[in-house]
């Protein structure tokens, strides 16, 4: 059998975007083919891996363990293995309005980097959810530290979304020496009547491409409900073959062909959406 090539792959967004739902989806898809999958949740909510754990089962966030252990590291496992055997595990962070919610990203990759966890050969794909728009240090941490080599950019048709994507790409050129590439862009539509083509042609501008889009689905929120995925919960469904067709384009995405992206500036970017 072909060796896989390993996925280390970031997923960023604008908030409420639905990189949860995509980066969630996505481990299944990956799990359901054979790699063996770590995910990490890297949100102070500590809100994506229960969508993979069986009902009531709570994970400690690395940030709880660490807090609790007086010498700085805890006993209890930070990782717990989920439905098809995906091992989850969550920074967490500080309450809401105490600390700063980057930091705990990195001290859990930090500490995951001291404990082996992600000790080559041990998972063959790694899935980061990541918080939000990359806007400091710590929520860049999975590029920053060399732990994440392919971001996936969550968006839709709405501006602010797009927004958020072009600034996005200015953190893979930052951290490009540390091999981190643009594999694309994940489209998770509000409405019918988003205008496709010129999604494309935002992607184009960016030197990028669109690997998925995810249609508006009822499904995805009855899973929400569920703490399940749509993937399990409809996988014959449309956003099921989505998720599938997005995890076949990361399986053959070769990082030698991925290029720089090109962002925008912001004055660009406005008449950029001026012209929709």
């Amino acid at each position: 059998m072909r060796k896989r090539t390993p996925l280390r792959i970031a997923i960023y967004g604008k908030g409420g975007v639905g990189k949860s739902v995509v980066a969630t989806g996505l481990s299944v898809v990956l799990a359901q083919g054979g790699r063996k999958v770590l995910h990490v949740g890297c949100d102070p909510k500590h809100d994506s891996a229960v969508r993979l754990l069986p009902p009531g089962v709570r994970l400690r966030t690395v940030m709880e363990v660490l807090g609790d252990a007086p010498d700085g590291g805890g006993q209890e496992p930070i990782v717990l293995e989920g439905r098809l055997g995906i091992h989850c595990c969550e920074s967490g962070g500080p309450q809401p309005g105490l600390g700063c919610g980057g930091r705990g990203v990195a001290r859990m990759l930090e500490y995951m980097e001291e404990t082996g966890l992600m000790e080559h050969g041990r998972y063959d794909a790694i899935v980061f959810d990541v918080l939000g728009d990359v806007v400091c240090g710590g929520f860049a941490a999975p590029l920053r530290l060399g732990f994440a080599d392919r971001v996936v950019i969550v968006t839709s048709e709405e501006p602010m979304a797009l927004y958020a994507a072009n600034n996005i790409t200015r953190a893979v050129t930052a951290y490009q020496d540390n091999g981190v590439v643009l594999a694309g862009l994940v489209v998770n539509l509000r409405g019918p009547d988003a205008p496709r083509d010129k999604l494309r042609r935002f992607a184009r501008r960016l030197s990028t491409r669109i690997l998925a889009t995810i249609p508006r689905d009822p499904q995805i929120q009855e899973s929400e409900r569920r703490r399940c995925t749509v993937v399990e919960r409809a996988p014959g469904g449309a956003s099921s073959r989505a998720f599938r067709a997005l995890a076949a384009a990361l399986e053959k995405t070769d990082k030698r062909r991925c290029v720089l992206p090109t962002p925008m500036e912001d004055e660009e970017f406005y008449r950029f959406m001026d012209s929709w």
